[in-house]
């Protein structure tokens, strides 16, 4: 075989490149040929890249002690300057968890010193979260590398390609969010 054949057999549009899904596929196939599996193709591709990425994002937050809803509660609070506050409830549908979910990741920001929980102004039941200075630290430095690891992840597409992709995704999920 020359260079050049090795080269287009290599890329990952030849048929002889088979990914992890590829392979359970076929196998699928032989196993019921009267199934159509099309959608597994998909679906199975974004499960497994759902499990590189996060396998990834934790690599990076383990240098600030974060996981990624804790990750999640400080981006939400520093996309809402000036102030970096959000209440619970606006925080619950940002992060989409439960508000247990919610008040575990919050009380754990709060002991590290990296948000804080004061009284609401205009309700003496209403609570506020703030991003303090050392969480708006981490969150700027932890953001960094969030983004250098999506970069690297999608590196494999042409600027093109992404936008493609993102397209096709955002049609699946206005479906799957409805």
């Amino acid at each position: 075989m020359n260079d050049n054949s090795k080269a287009q057999n290599d890329h990952p549009d030849s048929p002889q490149v088979m990914d992890q899904i590829d392979r359970i596929v076929t196998l699928w196939k032989r196993a019921r040929p009267d199934l159509d599996f099309n959608s597994t193709e998909v679906i199975g591709r974004l499960v497994r890249m759902e499990y590189f990425v996060t396998r990834r994002v934790l690599q990076d937050l383990a240098r600030y002690d974060l996981n990624v809803g804790e990750f999640d509660v400080l981006a939400a609070l520093r996309r809402h300057p000036p102030y970096f506050q959000l209440s619970p409830n606006q925080l619950q549908v940002m992060v989409l968890i439960s508000s247990g979910a919610l008040t575990n990741r919050i009380n754990r920001l709060e002991n590290r010193g990296l948000v804080t929980r004061t009284q609401a102004d205009h309700d003496r039941r209403g609570v506020i979260v703030t991003l303090t200075e050392d969480g708006f630290k981490v969150v700027e430095e932890a953001v960094k590398f969030h983004l250098a690891a999506e970069a690297e992840l999608a590196g494999a597409l042409t600027g093109e390609e992404r936008g493609q992709l993102s397209a096709l995704l955002k049609k699946m999920l206005l479906v799957a969010e409805d």
